[in-house]
C-alpha cells in the first residue's frame, strides 16, 4: 500500500472532495488493521460498502425487502494513502454513469481533507424474485441525477 499519494487514481475515480454529491460518516475500528499496522485492505470495502448502502437508502434504490434491488456487478478500488487507527472518515459518492439496468458510482474515502481510496462501482438494478434485470424506471433516474458528476 503506497504512503506517499504518488499512485493515481483510475478513470472515473475523484480524489477532490469537490466531486461528490453525497457524504456519509464511517469510522476506522481497531479490528481493521492488519499485521502491520496499518488499516487492510478488506476493510476498504467495509467503508465502500457503509457509503453505498447510505447512497441507495437515501435514495430510495435500497428498500428491504422490496422486489427491485440493487447488486454488484464490478468494485474497483485504488488504495492512495495508508491509514491508521483511530480514524474518523468521510465517505463521499456520486453517480458517475447511467445505463439501461445498471449504473456507476465513485466513492472517495477520505482522512480529513486527503482522499485515500477511491472506489467504482457497477450496480445492477434487479427483480429479487426471478433475479432478472430491471430497466432503471424514470422515477430511479430522477432520483439519482442529484449525484451526477459534473464534467471538469
Amino acid at each position: 500500500m503506497p504512503t506517499s499519494g504518488a499512485v493515481a487514481a483510475a478513470p472515473g475515480a475523484a480524489t477532490a472532495a469537490a466531486s461528490y454529491r453525497y457524504w456519509t460518516n464511517e469510522l476506522v475500528r481497531f479490528a481493521d488493521l492488519d499485521l502491520l499496522g496499518h488499516v487492510n485492505n478488506k476493510a476498504f470495502t467495509v467503508y465502500a460498502e457503509s457509503g453505498r448502502a447510505a447512497f441507495l437508502q437515501q435514495t430510495g434504490l435500497w428498500l428491504p425487502g422490496a422486489t427491485p434491488q440493487t447488486v454488484i456487478a464490478r468494485v474497483e478500488i485504488d488504495y492512495l494513502r495508508e491509514l491508521n487507527y483511530p480514524c474518523a472518515l468521510k465517505i463521499g459518492v456520486r453517480v458517475l454513469k447511467l445505463g439501461r439496468s445498471s449504473f456507476t458510482l465513485g466513492l472517495g474515502i477520505f482522512d480529513g481533507d486527503s482522499c485515500v481510496a477511491a472506489v467504482v462501482t457497477v450496480l445492477v438494478r434487479i427483480d429479487s424474485v426471478t433475479h432478472e434485470t430491471l430497466p432503471l424506471s424514470a422515477n430511479e433516474r430522477e432520483r439519482l441525477q442529484p449525484y451526477f458528476a459534473h464534467a471538469g
